[in-house]
C-alpha cells in the first residue's frame, strides 16, 4: 500500500486495501473593484488589528458583531480559541455589533454577468463532466456565472487567513476575471492529505485539513477462487469548486470562501463560480454553532463577504489548527451463533 502524500481531485479516488485475510500488515512510515484587506495596517488595539498567534493555533479572520455575547462565546469555544484572547475579542465584537447597526440595509441587486469567452466555457464543461463533479452538480441544475464578490453572503463566521493567503492561483489578473478559473474551478483538492499504518492497531489513518474529506464508499471481495478477502474503502474529497446559492435575490457563498480571500486580496471584483437555485433554506444554511443561521443571512443588513476585509467588522482571533481525521480500523470479536 502507498503511504505518504498525495492530493485528490474531482474525479480522483483514494483507494485503501485495509484488510487482507491471510496477508500480514507490515508498517509504513508516515507521511506527512479593488478591495484591500485593511487588517495588516491596523493599529494595535483596533478591531482586527494583528495579534500574537500562540505556537498551535492559526490566524483566523472572525465576524462576531452578529452574534450575540454568548452565540460568540459558544461559537469562539467551539473553535477552539485561545483562552486569553476571549476578553479582547468580546469587546471587539461589541464594536462591530455597533457599527453594524450603523450600516445601510443590503439591497439585492444583480451581482452576476455571463460568462462569454469560449476557452473558458469549454473548460468549465470538461471539468464539470467529470463523473464526481456530475454526480454532485446534474446536468441542468447549475449555470456558470461570473459573481460580483461585495454582494456575497458568507455562511461561515470565519476563515483561516494562513490557508487562504498560500493558495496558488496561477497566473491572476484582476482586469480578467476570468484568470481566475484555475482557482475557482480547481481539478485538484487544494490541500495534501496524509496517509499512515499504525501497525499495532492493524488501523489506516488519512488525516486532511478538508472538513469534507470522506469515505464514501466501500466494498469487499476475494481474491482468487481460494484466495484472501479483500476489503476496500473509497475516501474522496468533495469538488474542489466554488459555488453560490441563490435565494430569495440574494446571493450565498456555499463552498471556496478561502479561494475567495485570496482572490479579493488581488484585487478582484468578479470571479467565475457555479451557481444553484435553492428552493429555501433547508438546502441553503447548514445547522450549528459554525454558521451564521437564517435570521442572520435574511437580516436587513447581513454579513458580507467584503467584512472580512474591514478591520472594524472583522477580528483576527487565535483558533486551534484542526484537520479532518478518518481512521479505518477492524473491529474484532466473537458472537455465539
Amino acid at each position: 500500500m502507498p503511504h505518504g502524500q498525495s492530493r485528490l481531485g474531482c474525479g480522483q479516488w483514494l483507494v485503501l486495501h485495509v484488510a487482507e485475510l491471510g496477508a500480514e500488515m507490515t508498517p509504513g512510515p508516515e507521511a506527512t473593484f479593488r478591495m484591500v484587506d485593511r487588517r495588516h495596517s491596523a493599529n494595535a488595539g483596533e478591531s482586527g488589528a494583528r495579534r500574537d498567534i500562540p505556537d498551535g493555533y492559526r490566524r483566523h479572520a472572525v465576524l462576531l458583531g452578529h452574534h450575540t455575547e454568548d452565540q460568540a462565546g459558544e461559537f469562539l469555544r467551539d473553535q477552539g480559541i485561545h483562552p486569553d484572547a476571549v476578553g479582547d475579542l468580546m469587546q471587539e465584537r461589541a464594536r462591530a455589533q455597533s457599527r453594524i447597526r450603523t450600516l445601510a440595509p443590503f439591497v439585492a441587486a444583480t451581482a452576476t454577468l455571463p460568462v462569454q469567452d469560449a476557452q473558458a466555457i469549454a473548460e468549465i464543461r470538461r471539468i464539470m463532466a467529470q463523473p464526481e463533479c456530475r454526480a454532485a452538480f446534474p446536468e441542468g441544475t447549475w449555470t456558470a456565472e461570473l459573481v460580483e464578490i461585495a454582494k456575497l453572503i458568507p455562511f461561515h463566521p470565519s476563515l483561516d487567513i494562513r490557508y487562504a493567503e498560500s493558495l496558488d492561483g496561477g497566473s491572476l489578473d484582476a482586469s480578467q476575471p476570468i484568470s481566475a478559473l484555475q482557482l475557482c474551478f480547481a481539478t485538484k483538492h487544494a490541500s495534501p492529505f496524509h496517509v499512515s499504518v499504525d501497525h499495532a492497531q492493524k488501523s489506516v489513518n488519512i488525516v486532511d485539513i478538508h472538513p469534507a474529506f470522506e469515505v464514501v464508499s466501500l466494498r469487499a471481495g476475494q481474491q482468487g477462487e481460494d484466495g484472501p478477502l479483500i476489503v476496500s474503502f473509497m475516501v474522496a474529497a468533495p469538488p474542489n469548486i466554488v459555488v453560490v446559492l441563490r435565494h430569495a435575490g440574494r446571493l450565498f457563498l456555499s463552498g471556496g470562501r478561502h479561494r475567495l480571500y485570496r482572490l479579493m486580496q488581488a484585487g478582484f471584483s468578479h470571479v467565475p463560480c457555479v451557481i444553484r437555485d435553492a428552493p429555501g433554506f433547508a438546502q441553503i444554511a447548514p445547522y450549528g454553532p459554525r454558521f451564521f443561521q437564517e435570521p442572520v443571512l435574511m437580516a436587513p443588513r447581513p454579513p458580507l463577504f467584503t467584512d472580512f476585509a474591514d478591520p472594524e467588522l472583522a477580528s483576527i482571533a487565535p483558533l486551534r489548527a484542526m484537520r479532518k481525521v478518518i481512521r479505518i480500523r477492524p473491529d474484532e470479536y466473537l458472537v455465539a451463533s
